[in-house]
């Protein structure tokens, strides 16, 4: 006999887990009782245009609710621990209907979403100017007595008076609270960012299986973007980057127009979006007609190589109870150490370490969190305490390596940051009084070694700096215009997994080789 027992559940059991991110959000505020208030984004047509812009859901508004829908409000009432989804009404008129569509009505929002209640803002003409409307991007908390008045979505004079005090008292209460749950994932937003990271790795590897029939840039994105929207991930975290020649040595250059010409590389920075959460992937992948799958010179492959075991040996940092800031001064050595050894730099490493030369090569942060913002909130530095002698040991022994002249460092913690480098060092992650990375966090690890012809400007121009560098070996360089190599990497409670899955290295030749000779 079959017996198949069928379960009906509102919405399935696999809907976006909004309820216990706005438990987890009171849990942070650490509040009783009250009523937090969000309004989500509005449909906006672009400046002096009736095209409408494109839309992009409010990401506090998003993790509270899961809902991609605009014109929406939410509220969380928490003695009653409800959330309520409002809703625009569905009553619009046939020019919304006919070439928009509707939202959801309250029947599918409770089907969709991780919801108590969902109601419609009711549009009252009697009502329309007796309050502030809610306004965007803002989160409120305020005590039970004198709530807004929901019904209508709207504040009264009073409630918005009382809410702007509350919030001019503790600015930054609802941020850090809110920063503070989205930067620890649960298995629902992990999965979320590990399906993004698939299909990403599906599109770099379509644009490899191109690369030796390609000319330029346009055809290496469009080979990224046709598997994108192909596996239903038409959008992206961020625009693609596919930076050839000199165009790899731009951090977010975007324009991808380029003819490859004599360009040795090109950077393919792009990650699609899953349900709103990001994926953050750069492969830099060789251009040569002749040789496909071959670096066209020994100073790319001795690049690539260099920046490859940078990664490597960084990503085995990504350990709970670590600061990010060891696996970016360890980044920064090993360019250093591997510099010297091609001779582009010249004399004493730690000399060489402490002037900053190494910036003038790898510019921009080691990574940062990754989330429903590919650069994706960070924790607030806890609140200063006196570190333990085995941290500041262990910290600086990070930030040396190599034995410093006497008096070269201060033994305080907080000088250790006062490394002389250039601008984006000091991100979110990368301070010595960051918090330290806690299992559930994503972050990526993205080193690059550039040869950008305004970086170098300002190196060989400065005495303090230039005497370290070999103008004659580096000038072999130059041609190959910017390496980078990123993945995404999610923290363990024992060590730390890689959830990006595109290929590298001898892995991505060998595809690139095997396309070839079939084509």
């Amino acid at each position: 006999m079959d017996l198949t027992i069928r379960l009906k559940s509102k919405g399935g059991v696999d809907k976006y887990p909004a309820k216990s991110h706005a438990r987890r959000f009171r849990e942070k505020l650490g509040i009783n009782s009250g009523i937090i208030v969000a309004a989500g984004t509005k449909n906006l047509n672009w400046p002096n245009s009736d095209m409408p812009a494109p839309f992009r859901q409010d990401r506090p508004f998003y993790y509270l609710t899961g809902c991609n829908e605009p014109d929406c409000g939410v509220s969380y009432d928490v003695d009653k621990d409800k959330l309520t989804l409002w809703l625009p009404p569905v009553d619009l008129g046939w020019h919304q209907l006919v070439y928009y569509g509707r939202g959801s009505t309250v029947e599918e929002a409770l089907e969709k979403y991780d919801i108590d209640e969902a109601q419609y803002i009711k549009k009252d003409p009697s009502e329309a100017d007796s309050g502030a409307e809610v306004s965007v991007h803002s989160v409120y908390c305020k005590p039970v007595s004198g709530r807004p008045r929901l019904g209508l979505f709207k504040l009264n004079a009073e409630d918005e008076a009382i809410l702007s005090q509350q919030n001019a008292s503790k600015p930054d209460l609802l941020r850090r609270a809110l920063n503070a749950c989205r930067v620890i994932k649960d298995e629902y937003e992990i999965n979320l960012i590990r399906r993004a990271n698939d299909i990403t790795a599906e599109a770099h590897t379509a644009a490899f299986k191109g690369m030796h029939s390609f000319g330029n840039e346009a055809e290496v994105e469009a080979a990224f973007m046709k598997t994108c929207i192909a596996r239903k991930a038409k959008a992206q975290a961020y625009d693609p980057i596919a930076g050839s020649g000199p165009n790899a040595a731009v951090l977010h250059y975007s324009e991808n127009v380029a003819e490859f010409g004599k360009g040795q590389t090109v950077v393919l920075d792009a990650g699609c979006e899953v349900e709103l959460y990001a994926s953050d992937v750069t492969r830099t992948i060789p251009i040569n007609k002749h040789k496909p799958g071959h670096w066209p010179s020994k100073e790319a492959e001795q690049i690539y190589k260099l920046v490859e075991k940078v990664q490597e040996s960084c990503i085995k940092k990504m350990l709970p109870g670590n600061k990010y800031i060891e696996a970016n001064w360890l980044a920064h050595h090993i360019v250093v150490e591997g510099l010297l050894n091609l001779g582009i730099l010249k004399g004493d490493a730690n000399k060489i370490f402490h002037a900053g030369v190494s910036t003038a090569f790898l510019p921009h942060g080691l990574g940062h969190h990754v989330g429903l913002d590919v650069h994706d909130v960070s924790p607030d530095p806890p609140p200063p305490a006196q570190a333990t002698t085995s941290e500041v040991d262990r910290l600086r022994e990070a930030y040396i390596r190599w034995k410093p002249e006497a008096g070269s460092w201060a033994s305080e913690l907080s000088s250790l940051e006062n490394f002389a480098i250039g601008p984006g060092w000091h991100t979110s992650l990368s301070g010595a009084d960051a918090p330290v990375l806690e299992p559930d966090m994503i972050v990526t690890v993205e080193p690059g070694i550039y040869f950008n012809p305004v970086l170098l400007r300002e190196l060989l121009k400065d005495p303090k700096r230039s005497q370290f560098v070999d103008e004659e070996v580096l000038k072999r360089y130059i041609p190959v215009g910017g390496v980078r190599i990123e993945d995404d990497i999610l923290i363990t409670k024992k060590g730390y997994e890689n959830l990006t899955t595109a290929p590298k290295g001898e892995e991505m030749l060998n595809i690139i080789r095997e396309s070839a000779r079939k084509g």
